[in-house]
């Protein structure tokens, strides 16, 4: 019998691996907030509790995305994936809704100690994920659309950059950047990134009831696609880092990185196994890493130094 940390431990490591997250967050938000700082010329600072409030709650906003899909998909799991923990019984959907209102209720009250105003744009957020969670009133169709299914919950994205840039330009009352839009396309595509790279299985792995990209459309065409997502992202990572004159950066270190993904992308075609694909969904994962620190928190970094 697991005790209740180890069931949780085991339920993060399954569901909700912890330190992933908590690193790509990381990056989310202070690449977010050091852009919208470095996009209005620096005159309204930084400061830590912008940091704290755009990761917490940003990072519980991911949490509460997985509960809703446990809640979502909780038929469908039971009768194709029992082996997952709430289909096997490990945790139920009253404890995970227990706490994921509790996060809320953290959420709330984190925004309310740093600025009011932050409830606006948290609300939108939970209001879209609320229509993610009722499939938009239109479920049946959009399973039986899978690439508009993913697009339409990519849009997430857009409140949690809306939410993150926030911290700063609503706190300091100062009008958001027009530059912000290169931003959330960027996080749109890399959002395409990171649903593909996970979702591209080799024929060893590939299971009755898993809904994978490499089964929907064939293996070099999911390549193809998750490839296309990352030149995507990285074209709008490069608009958004002209806006703060680091294009020349952006542009040397995603060359150097997309021509890796595009290497392991034949690899993993020339030898589709379990571990060349893992590679692909850990590459998805440095991509979309590497792309924040490019377009936000590097920069602030070496406009400090340089002025130093």
């Amino acid at each position: 019998m697991q005790s209740e940390l180890e069931k949780w431990l085991t339920y993060q490591k399954e569901r909700f691996p912890l330190i992933r997250y908590s690193v790509l967050v990381s990056a989310f938000a202070a690449s977010g907030l050091a852009l919208s700082f470095l996009l209005t010329g620096g005159q309204h600072p930084l400061r830590i509790e912008m940091f704290l409030v755009a990761f917490s709650v940003t990072l519980l906003l991911f949490f509460q995305l997985r509960v809703a899909d446990e809640h979502k998909d909780f038929e469908y799991d039971a009768l194709h994936h029992p082996d997952r923990p709430v289909p096997r019984g490990l945790v139920t959907l009253k404890e995970l809704r227990t706490l994921a209102l509790t996060s809320a209720l953290f959420q709330l009250t984190a925004v309310l100690l740093l600025h009011a105003t932050l409830v606006l744009p948290l609300a939108l957020a939970w209001v879209y994920m609320a229509l993610m969670t009722r499939e938009f009133f239109i479920g049946d169709w959009l399973r039986d659309h899978p690439v508009i299914y993913m697009l339409t919950h990519m849009c997430i994205l857009f409140f949690t950059d809306l939410f993150i840039t926030s911290c700063h330009f609503m706190v300091s009352n100062i009008e958001p950047p027009v530059a912000l839009l290169y931003f959330l396309g960027t996080s749109f595509c890399l959002g395409m990134v990171i649903e593909l790279g996970r979702k591209i299985r080799s024929p060893q792995d590939e299971t009755t009831g898993t809904d994978t990209y490499s089964r929907l459309w064939g293996r070099e065409t999911a390549v193809r696609v998750w490839l296309s997502a990352i030149a995507l992202s990285g074209f709008f990572a490069i608009a958004t880092a002209m806006q703060i004159q680091s294009g020349l950066i952006a542009l040397a270190v995603l060359s150097i990185l997309l021509f890796t993904c595009w290497s392991y992308g034949k690899k993993f075609l020339a030898a589709s196994t379990p571990l060349t694909a893992k590679r692909l969904d850990s590459l998805s994962g440095i991509w979309t890493l590497a792309t924040y620190l490019i377009i936000g928190l590097i920069p602030l970094l070496v406009s400090h130094i340089g002025r130093g």
